[in-house]
């Protein structure tokens, strides 16, 4: 105990006089937890908001998220091992809160929304790719800009989490930072969930954060300009859980009495249009535009099935697709659409009024974990246009829309179809490698080649058909591009491993290679000069390091494989999250009261982490709900524990609690840098880096600390 006491009482003297003291032991013990819970629940919260609103307002980050993630473990790591900003970064921090936000809030008039991109090997929307040296240095400053910004706004949230955890016992100060995070998580999951918008999301954020200013009125000050810029910064938008969606009502024509058409965009890029198919407005207007040109491919289906019966449409949306199989006679519609907000937009807004039929059940949920629950069989199933605009999550390379279009997806809705069913698929790729892969992959899934049409709504749009339809032979009315498409390379198929639609081939892409390489070595320099070569290279640090780097690993793998049990939706990534969180409280409580020891601890890990190379999550799909999810908990959950066994055990005795915590957070960005490597590896290559770092954290232990 001895160096514990020594560390606090160099931490409560002048070696660090700009910052807080510790409190006293007269100070109510209760109000010192608080404190450590209201710390850590910001650090967390701050961290989901910045990454959701960055992938926003800036298009960049919306493809290369885990980078906001890993610059924020950076930024809160490099805070605990310091304990303390410099005093020129501690004052300046409401102005570089300020300037964060308000690039990220006042982006389209910045012109930061639409930043250049690297894509040539990598399919993006909305954004152009960089053609020039001029391009290059915007991407360059932007990327650079704002990591930097946001290592410094979270180094400043570190310190105050290292001040308030230097002042209780390792376990109790871990056990408490581990609740406040969970806070932090469940708090804006809510406000997800209620399609709040921003200026909530920062308006408590930065009211949370006042107790640990109120003696700083500069910093006061600017923390209420803050809220209020985000406030007088007029956004008519929705907020889902998934985008920010922009509504904007079209001219009709001057005879007609109510809206025709509306445009909707998600995060500042096109995604649909609502329009006014129905045979009162046609007639009348048959030439009114939109209108006109979107006729083609809403009707585009019953070309080959007249009359269905049962349909399904992935990928609802506003309900064009459903309008338009109720206008072909369909019996029922089950329509699928993963954005409460959006379907909801139709329903209030569509002039046909499709959500209103009683033929139609609407299914908040995602494509595949739709497939997995539906017993019926259809004459009819309709993909629409439900190309994503974001990634899952922070913590995966994985598009939100990446799992519909695998192999295993297409063999799924094949078996819904009835024996003389038809598959139509709708996706605005235009003549790309992921126009190919799609037709490689319908190819392998139903064992003969689609025929792909473009219908000459969208330029980029290609509408492949498989089933029964192509006994009929194409349609000589619209131009077949099969012939473009046939004989592409069929081993970059995608698949429930590999399911990277969106990459012209098995590698990390340049751009994201470029700035991870260099933001990790910014890093290097930073943690160099601030914590000894030596200290950093302690045993027992090095074991923290690791522990930190494999439990990103494990989170990575499991938001996939949960989305693939579950759906890819937020609820999915928030309970996954939020079970980690809590599978590492419960062996934080029984390491408090009787430490396991690391021989067991590692041996269950080690023994989970190999079944699961043997034991897939596929074999859960049949089970009842209830079961599923319990025994998809365990999963998940089981190695989590084991390492959280570890890591409390190990953390129980360290005499300097906040330097360690910052090590291992310096782990978790090495984790998020090595998942990118799924785009080379698939998913497997997770699980196998996962057992490697282990491995190196049980070899760096100190001599004797297995026991």
């Amino acid at each position: 105990m001895d160096k514990v006491q020594e560390t606090r009482s160099r931490y409560n003297s002048q070696e660090y006089p700009h910052h807080q003291s510790c409190p006293s032991k007269n100070d109510n013990h209760k109000i010192q937890i608080l404190k450590l819970l209201l710390a850590s629940f910001l650090v967390l919260y701050f961290e989901l908001v910045i990454i959701r609103y960055l992938s926003t307002e800036i298009r960049i980050f919306a493809y290369m998220k885990n980078l906001p993630l890993i610059a924020s473990f950076f930024g809160i790591g490099l805070g605990m091992v310091r304990r303390s900003p410099p005093k020129v970064l501690w004052r300046l921090f409401p102005f570089i809160a300020f300037l964060l936000f308000f690039q990220i809030s006042f982006a389209p008039l910045l012109n930061l929304t639409h930043t250049p991109f690297p894509a040539k090997d990598y399919y993006v929307y909305g954004t152009k790719n960089i053609s020039g040296m001029k391009d290059a240095l915007i991407f360059i400053w932007v990327m650079s800009e704002i990591l930097f910004l946001t290592v410094a706004f979270f180094l400043v949230l570190g310190t105050i989490v290292g001040e308030q955890l230097s002042c209780h016992a390792p376990l109790c100060g871990y056990g408490a930072n581990l609740v406040g995070s969970l806070l932090g998580i469940v708090t804006f999951t809510v406000l997800a969930f209620y399609n709040l918008s921003p200026f909530v999301w920062i308006l408590l954020g930065f009211f949370l954060l006042m107790p640990f200013f109120y003696k700083h009125r500069a910093h006061t000050a600017v923390f209420i300009l803050l809220v209020a810029m985000t406030f007088v910064n007029p956004q008519a938008s929705y907020w889902s859980p998934y985008y920010r969606i922009d509504l904007h009502e079209l001219p009709h024509p001057a005879e007609w009495s109510r809206p025709s058409a509306y445009e909707l965009s998600v995060n500042h890029d096109y995604h649909q249009k609502i329009v006014d198919l129905s045979p009162q407005f046609l007639s009348r207007f048959p030439h009114a535009e939109p209108n006109r040109s979107a006729v083609i491919t809403y009707e585009f289906p019953y070309r080959f099935v007249s009359n269905p019966g049962n349909v399904l449409i992935v990928g609802a949306g506003t309900g064009n697709d459903v309008a338009a199989a109720l206008r072909n006679g369909a019996y029922h519609v089950d329509a699928v659409e993963i954005d409460p907000v959006i379907q909801r937009l139709g329903i209030l807004y569509h002039p046909e009024r499709p959500y209103d039929s009683p033929k139609v059940t609407v299914h908040i949920d995602d494509a595949r974990a739709f497939f997995n629950k539906t017993k019926k069989k259809y004459d009819l199933i309709v993909f629409g246009y439900l190309d994503a605009h974001t990634l899952l999550s922070s913590f995966s390379s994985i598009r939100l829309d990446n799992f519909v279009y695998t192999l295993e997806s297409f063999r799924e809705a094949k078996n819904l179809l009835k024996d003389d069913g038809t598959l139509v698929l709708a996706i605005a790729s235009g003549g790309t490698f992921v126009s190919k892969r799609v037709f490689n992959t319908l190819e392998r899934a139903f064992g003969i080649p689609p025929h792909v049409y473009s219908t000459g709504y969208d330029v980029a749009g290609m509408v492949f058909v498989e089933g029964e339809a192509l006994k009929k032979g194409p349609l000589s009315d619209f131009l077949e591009r099969s012939g473009q498409l046939y004989g592409y390379n069929d081993a970059l198929i995608a698949t429930d491993d590999w399911p990277f639609l969106y990459m012209a081939s098995r590698t990390i892409p340049v751009s994201i290679a470029c700035v991870l390489v260099l933001f990790l070595y910014c890093s290097w320099i930073a943690v160099h000069k601030t914590l000894p070569r030596k200290n950093f290279m302690d045993r027992l640090h090095l074991h923290f390091f690791f522990l930190g780097a494999g439990f990103l690993l494990l989170e990575t793998r499991a938001v996939t494989e949960m989305s693939l049990l579950f759906g890819s939706t937020w609820i999915t990534n928030a309970i996954v999250i939020g079970a980690f969180l809590l599978m590492a409280i419960l062996a934080n409580f029984i390491t408090s009261y009787r430490p396991v020891s690391l021989r067991v601890s590692y041996s269950g890990l080690f023994l989970l982490l190999g079944l699961s190379f043997f034991i897939p999550f596929s074999i859960l799909e049949g089970l009842p709900v209830g079961v599923k999810i319990l025994a998809s908990g365990i999963f998940v959950g089981l190695p989590v524990f084991f390492t959280g066994l570890i890591f409390s055990r190990s953390f129980k005795l360290v005499a300097n609690p906040s330097q360690v915590l910052g090590i291992n957070l310096f782990g978790s960005v090495i984790g998020g840098a090595l998942e990118n490597f799924v785009m080379i590896g698939g998913s497997l290559i997770v699980g196998i880096l996962a057992i490697m770092i282990y491995f190196f954290s049980v070899i760096s232990l100190p001599i004797g600390g297995g026991k």
